[in-house]
């Protein structure tokens, strides 16, 4: 449960507010029973059940193969990392997100399978330096320490690439610089955090020896006429239409091209 005392040195406890302000970001208080899609990100992370585990997911969302199970995985995944800097740049608050601090809850909402996350101890470090080393710290705890090796995890199971699977994660990383945080309180820290996010952020950071893998995903943004949206097109596909709902996502490459 979440407010047990902390069992790692230097730890805070979130508060019930903050707990609250995370749950828009599908936070949940509760590590769910019965769902045989509600895994421990410890399992995850084992190779002798990741297979298993996509399979379950193939067959819940009609996937028609395990690469379409693997991309909508980490779409919904991808809302770890929202969770973790949005208290990095709200609160600079480092979150626990060890694997086995972290159960990845099953849930449905209007039909969708939309998964949360549950933590045992939701529980951070706050901010005792200088910032800009404690950030680059933070990043890298989030990035090379966790979502990189869930990523190359998934994608070596399924033979996806690994691109379209950081794709996923970077759509909502710019939702939350661009559409969240800009209408809060620390609009200007958040902005700092998205440019070293994007621009100066090395490989290293995310896992990757040379490149940042985020960078490449930063589209020119353009005007869909039918909808009068502006939109990032993507440059992968995330094979959402390849699913039982057999739709294109907003910002499918397809979708978005300019006839």
């Amino acid at each position: 449960m979440y407010f047990k005392r902390a069992r790692i040195p230097g730890m805070i406890k979130l508060t019930g507010e903050q707990a609250e302000a995370l749950g828009q970001f599908r936070l949940v208080l509760d590590s769910g029973e019965g769902s045989p899609l509600t895994i421990e990100v410890k399992k995850l992370l084992d190779s002798s059940q990741t297979g298993p585990y996509l399979d379950k997911v193939k067959n819940h969302i009609g996937a028609t193969d395990k690469k379409t199970a693997a991309s909508i995985l980490i779409k919904r995944y991808a809302f770890l990392p929202v969770i973790y800097l949005y208290s990095m740049t709200s609160w600079n608050i480092k979150l626990d997100i060890r694997p086995e601090n972290i159960t990845f809850v099953s849930q449905e909402k209007d039909g969708l399978w939309l998964p949360c996350f549950s933590f045992i101890h939701l529980q951070g470090q706050e901010i005792e330096e200088e910032r800009e080393k404690w950030r680059e710290d933070a990043l890298r705890t989030l990035f090379n320490g966790h979502i990189f090796p869930v990523l190359n995890r998934i994608a070596n199971e399924a033979n996806v690439s690994i691109l379209i699977l950081w794709e996923n994660i970077a759509i909502y990383l710019f939702w939350l610089y661009e559409k969240i945080l800009p209408l809060e309180t620390h609009s200007e820290r958040a902005a700092e955090d998205f440019e070293f996010i994007l621009e100066k952020a090395s490989g290293n950071l995310f896992g990757c020896e040379k490149t940042n893998p985020l960078k490449k995903f930063d589209s020119t943004k353009i005007l869909i006429e039918s909808t009068g949206q502006t939109v990032r097109p993507r440059k992968t596909c995330c094979y959402s239409y390849l699913t039982s709902s057999g739709k294109r996502c907003g910002t499918c490459p397809q979708a978005c091209r300019i006839k």
